[in-house]
């Protein structure tokens, strides 16, 4: 009996350890994700070799933040037990990979929604996504298009919201994952990136 509790308590340690042990490493994914990108907030004024410069660097620490996250989830499947930083990492990181890694994870990502472990904004959000790099309308109004107008030698870029599949339950739908008013939405992220992103409801998928 003694030797049982002793076994279980030695367990029960190993677990916890481990737990900090993700907790730190992907906490640290976390920060670098997020200050890899300061510079998208008020990106309208830089040049664009700044932009390059920028782009190039999250690039490279956003493919080194996948391949210790993709192995973790590969070998292990998420990690119970997470701060709920660690868990946002998580998702930030399959967020910020490629199309492929987004669909092979897109359904993980509802579990955990569903289980409370991420908010259900942030499996909407991954849906969206996935739903527009298919060319396909979205549902929660979440994905921002950039798009461009040539004209002779002048070149207007313009960011539209992507088209949704119901424009008139678009604010529903957006309260049933906690997402704000599409509106409200919009004007925020306009502040954000230093661009007005416009809603015209009469494009489809086909005009991107």
């Amino acid at each position: 009996m003694r030797q049982r509790s002793i076994l279980a308590l030695i367990a029960i340690v190993t677990l916890l350890n481990g737990c900090k042990s993700y907790n730190h490493i992907l906490e640290n994914i976390y920060d670098k994700d997020q200050s890899v990108r300061e510079w998208t907030v008020g990106m309208a004024s830089l040049s664009a070799d700044e932009i390059a410069e920028y782009s190039y660097e999250m690039a490279r620490t956003d493919s080194l933040n996948q391949t210790t996250v993709f192995d973790i989830l590969d070998k292990e499947g998420w990690p119970s037990h997470l701060s709920d930083k660690a868990n946002r990492a998580i998702w930030l990181v399959i967020d910020h990979s490629d199309a492929s890694n987004r669909i092979k994870y897109l359904d993980l990502v509802k579990v955990k929604a569903e289980e409370g472990v991420l908010s259900k904004s942030d499996y909407a959000i991954l849906k969206d996504r996935t739903l527009m790099e298919n060319g396909l309308a979205q549902i929660y109004g979440t994905q921002i298009k950039m798009a461009a107008t040539v004209i002779g030698e002048d070149i207007t870029m313009q960011l539209y919201l992507w088209p949704v599949t119901d424009a008139t339950a678009l604010d529903s739908l957006r309260n049933t994952v906690g997402l704000s008013p599409i509106e409200e939405y919009l004007k925020t992220s306009s502040d954000a990136v230093g661009h007005v992103i416009v809603w015209d409801r009469t494009k489809t998928v086909e005009d991107f």
